[in-house]
């Protein structure tokens, strides 16, 4: 079933719980970035602020960072449910992916607008879902890359079992467009948090996979 997950791009821990408090039985699912300051310009929460999240969510972790491998114990730690790292991010795919094996959480690959399906070929076996980022990591409210959206069918004829969820600039103008290419979910960060009223726009979005 197609969905729509919210994000969380904060370095405040304060503000973290507050979104999370906002979400409270909103959403099953619950997508966190997690930024060093290396792999993109901008640093984030730390993953032990998401020590108690599991109580209320599926934690769904997004490792924007430089050496993935260092905080896949922290991930499992928190109970995190799916962990992407970047293709882009670690030196070594396959001992990264090697790595995961010992844990429970899902596996996920995720990969920047101008990385080729070609070169995530080789790792689409190992994982079990693939992450698309439809705009230049770093920030909510980035441009949408609508080119990004015709990968999906790509992966999905490489693993038509593998998870396909869209990242980026993802709102009421092509949310739509992106289900129909076969997305299974979309990742909705400013959407949510820059309108009005959060939880209004977050069913709003939901409403129209339907």
């Amino acid at each position: 079933m197609q969905k729509v997950i919210p994000a969380i791009l904060t370095n405040d821990a304060k503000k973290l719980q507050e979104q999370l408090q906002v979400l409270k039985d909103q959403s099953y699912w619950v997508h966190i970035d997690i930024m060093d300051g290396k792999f993109v310009p901008a640093v984030s929460i730390n993953l032990a602020e998401l020590r108690d999240a599991n109580q209320l969510f599926n934690l769904e972790i997004h490792l924007m960072v430089k050496k993935p491998e260092k905080y896949l114990e922290s991930c499992n730690t928190i109970g995190a449910k799916r962990v992407y790292f970047h293709l882009e991010g670690a030196k070594d795919p396959k001992a990264v992916l090697l790595a995961m094996e010992q844990y429970q959480f899902e596996r996920g690959i995720a990969i920047n607008p101008e990385t080729t399906v070609e070169q995530l070929t080789p790792y689409v076996k190992n994982v079990d879902a693939v992450l698309l980022l439809s705009i230049v990591p770093g920030a909510q409210g980035n441009t949408f890359i609508p080119e990004v959206a015709e990968k999906i069918l790509e992966i999905k004829g490489l693993n038509e079992k593998l998870l396909v969820g869209m990242d980026g600039g993802v709102g009421e103008g092509n949310i739509q467009d992106i289900f129909t290419k076969g997305a299974d979910y979309i990742v909705a960060g400013s959407a949510v948090w820059k309108a009005k009223d959060p939880i209004v726009s977050l069913r709003e979005l939901q409403e129209m996979i339907y």
